[in-house]
């Protein structure tokens, strides 16, 4: 299963999810729509990771891969997954990684800030490489300054960063894209 989590003005119903459909058809995708300015990020946190746990719990030993793919606000959150469930594969997609810098007057940012200190001492899955975390990038992101605010929450030796020249923060799905996608995911 991937679980699609979208960014602050997406739907689950997103371009993201069309092409996870069209091109991974054999895993199911669960691509949720949340409104993150009336939702807490506790209560979105809690959502999320209730649907890991049940699918992992349900799964047979050896059983298909559980990934997670966000995209700006939604890698905030497919990273705080991450940092719950090291074993899940995850991807994030021009991050919002310090989004109550980069929504601030969207969203509750003390709520956000909050979150990211109680799970931020929890950050010892991108060490080594074991890290099922991978980050894609675009160099041309209008929205996020990658090199203040994503980069710097890597480790300095943090391998599994694909940048996109030319990629914008609504990030094309691309044959480039797509390769990358596909080769995490399959």
């Amino acid at each position: 299963m991937i679980i699609n989590i979208h960014g602050f003005t997406g739907s689950g119903d997103n371009t993201k999810y069309r092409w996870l459909k069209a091109n991974v058809p054999h895993h199911e995708i669960h691509s949720p729509t949340f409104d993150y300015a009336a939702m807490s990020p506790e209560s979105i946190l809690r959502q999320l990771a209730d649907k890991v746990s049940a699918y992992m719990e349900a799964q047979p030993p050896g059983a298909a891969a559980l990934h997670a793919l966000g995209s700006s606000l939604g890698g905030f959150f497919a990273r705080c997954l991450n940092l719950l469930f090291p074993q899940l594969t995850t991807v994030l997609i021009n991050p919002s990684l310090v989004p109550f810098l980069t929504l601030r007057g969207y969203i509750d940012c003390k709520a956000y800030l909050a979150l990211l200190a109680r799970l931020a001492y929890r950050d010892d899955t991108l060490a080594g490489e074991q890290s099922r975390l991978r980050v894609i990038i675009g160099d041309s992101d209008e929205l996020i300054n990658h090199e203040l605010l994503t980069k710097p929450l890597l480790p300095p030796d943090f391998r599994q960063l694909y940048i996109i020249r030319g990629g914008r923060h609504q990030l094309e799905l691309t044959p480039e894209v797509g390769g990358i996608l596909k080769s995490i995911l399959e």
